[in-house]
C-alpha cells in the first residue's frame, strides 16, 4: 500500500484488519477468488473483495451493497462487527448451501433470496436485533422479489455491462472497463452502430443508459448530456468521462470513494467536455 494510505488509517481499524486477515480466506477476493487482492469490503455481506469486484458491488446501490475501504474508508462500530461475524468462508458456506452457484456473475448472485437474507441477517446479529426467519428450504437461489440496482431496464443494462469480473489490467481504478474510459474522445455525433441481425440500437436501450448513469457513477443526466448519449455509437462511454491522473493510487481511490473524482456530479471533466461538444 502506499504510505498515504496508512497515514489516513486509524490504528484500531488497520489493527482490526490485521488480525481479520489471519483467516486466509479474508486475503483474496471472495468473488474472484485468490487471483484478487482483496482491500476492499462489501460490509452488507462482511466479505472481502477485490478493487475489480467493487465496482460491480457499487453498481447494486449501498442498499444493496455498502463498500468500503479496509485501508482509505473510515469505519464505524457495527461496521466493523459485521465483518467480525461474517468473513468470505462464512458467506461462501452459506451460499453453497442455498444452491447457488459460485461461478454465477456478482450481481446475480447478490440479488438472490440467499443474498438478501444473509445481508438482513449479519445487519441484525451486529446491532443485536431479532433474526429473521429462516428461508423457505430450496428457494434460496431465486431472484428477490424487488428489483436491485435501478427499474427493470437499467438492471438489465447492468447487468450486461457487469456480466463478469475484468482482469485488473482491464479496469479502471473506480472498477469500470477500461475500453469504456478510452472511448470518451469519441465524437458525440458519430454515426450509431449496427448489431450483427442488422437492427439500429434503439432510442429506448440509449434512454436506458441515460437513466443508469445515476445508479452507476451519481452523474447528473442534463440534455446536453442524453443528447450525446443518443447520438454516441458508444453511450457507456458518456458515462465514464473522468480521467485517471498521476500521483499516489491511494489518494486517487480515496477521492473516489469520497465522491471528488472527475465523473461524480454534474461539473465533472467529462460533463464539461461533452456539454463543449454539443454547442
Amino acid at each position: 500500500h502506499c504510505a498515504c494510505s496508512n497515514m489516513c488509517m486509524d490504528p484500531v481499524v488497520a489493527d482490526f484488519f490485521q488480525r481479520q486477515q489471519t483467516d486466509s480466506s479474508n486475503n483474496s477476493c471472495c468473488d474472484c477468488g485468490s487471483a484478487k487482492r482483496a482491500d476492499w469490503a462489501s460490509v452488507s455481506h462482511g466479505i472481502y473483495i477485490s478493487i475489480e469486484a467493487s465496482g460491480i458491488h457499487r453498481s447494486l446501490g449501498v442498499k444493496t451493497s455498502f463498500v468500503l475501504s479496509t485501508t482509505m474508508d473510515s469505519w464505524k462500530p457495527v461496521h466493523l462487527r459485521m465483518m467480525e461475524l461474517g468473513g468470505n468462508k462464512r458467506f461462501q458456506d452459506f451460499m453453497r448451501q442455498q444452491g447457488v452457484p459460485e461461478d454465477w456473475p456478482i450481481r446475480k448472485k447478490y440479488s438472490t433470496r440467499a443474498a438478501a437474507w444473509y445481508r438482513e441477517n449479519l445487519k441484525a446479529e451486529a446491532e443485536g436485533l431479532e433474526l429473521p426467519s429462516p428461508l423457505k428450504v430450496a428457494t434460496g437461489h431465486l431472484p428477490i422479489d424487488e428489483t436491485v440496482g435501478g427499474s427493470t431496464t437499467q438492471a438489465a443494462l447492468l447487468d450486461k455491462v457487469f456480466a463478469a469480473v475484468p482482469g485488473s489490467s482491464s479496469m479502471t481504478a473506480g472498477g469500470v472497463p477500461s475500453n469504456a474510459r478510452k472511448s470518451t474522445n469519441r465524437k458525440a455525433n458519430s454515426t450509431p452502430t449496427r448489431s450483427k441481425s442488422g437492427d439500429r440500437t434503439t432510442q429506448t436501450s440509449k434512454s436506458a443508459v441515460s437513466d443508469a448513469a445515476a445508479v452507476m457513477f451519481g452523474i447528473h443526466v442534463t440534455e446536453t448530456l442524453k443528447a450525446a448519449i443518443q447520438a454516441s455509437s458508444s453511450p457507456m462511454a458518456c458515462l465514464v468521462p473522468w480521467k485517471l491522473r498521476g500521483g499516489c493510487v491511494a489518494r486517487r481511490l480515496k477521492a473516489q470513494s469520497s465522491g471528488n473524482m472527475d465523473g461524480f456530479g454534474s461539473e465533472s471533466v467529462g460533463a464539461q467536455q461533452l456539454a463543449a461538444a454539443g454547442a
